[in-house]
């Protein structure tokens, strides 16, 4: 929520300022300036920082309700998992844009990243173990046991590629 915000505002500033450095503009390979300036950065005609402020929001506040002691129906745990995994599959698109069309990284859309894919995995992962969606005994035991490996294999692959992209230019 905390690089959601900062992007947000620094959002704002390029708004009101064209010519306004944000604070991640280190070089020419990252920069949210000019990753916030591309047309993916608004795939939707607004800014992509005000999803994640309502998203990460619901997600807070789902977290802040379980730890109160709240129980869910069923139906929000299904909505919940769709919701994050449209916003994991988002979350995708945006890194092979910035990695491959924009050139250019976000340090804090990197963030924002980084913690979508496991939320996204985990809650998928732990309906399935509630047997909120119904597959086999085996399929139940793979997802589950998988889900970790996934995550870190998505980062991996993730590193992998920003290595293979910028590697040279960074070191």
């Amino acid at each position: 929520m905390i690089a959601t915000l900062v992007l947000t505002y620094e959002r704002v500033q390029l708004w009101m300022d064209p010519a306004y450095v944000t604070s991640c503009d280190v070089n020419v390979w990252v920069s949210c300036g000019t990753v916030m300036q591309s047309w993916q950065a608004s795939l939707f005609g607004f800014s992509n920082q005000f999803i994640g402020l309502i998203g990460f929001a619901i997600v807070i506040t789902i977290g802040m309700a379980i730890m109160g002691g709240a129980r869910f129906s069923n139906w929000w745990w299904h909505a919940t998992s769709i919701g994050l995994t449209l916003a994991m599959i988002f979350c995708l698109w945006l890194w092979t844009q910035a990695v491959y069309s924009i050139n250019t990284l976000c340090l804090y859309c990197m963030i924002v990243w980084a913690v979508t894919i496991p939320a996204a995995i985990l809650i998928f992962a732990r309906n399935v173990c509630h047997d909120l969606i119904k597959v086999t005994p085996r399929t139940k035991m793979i997802i589950t046991t998988a889900a970790w490996p996934t995550i870190i294999l998505l980062y991996v692959v993730i590193g992998a590629s920003i290595l293979l992209r910028f590697g040279e230019a960074m070191f």
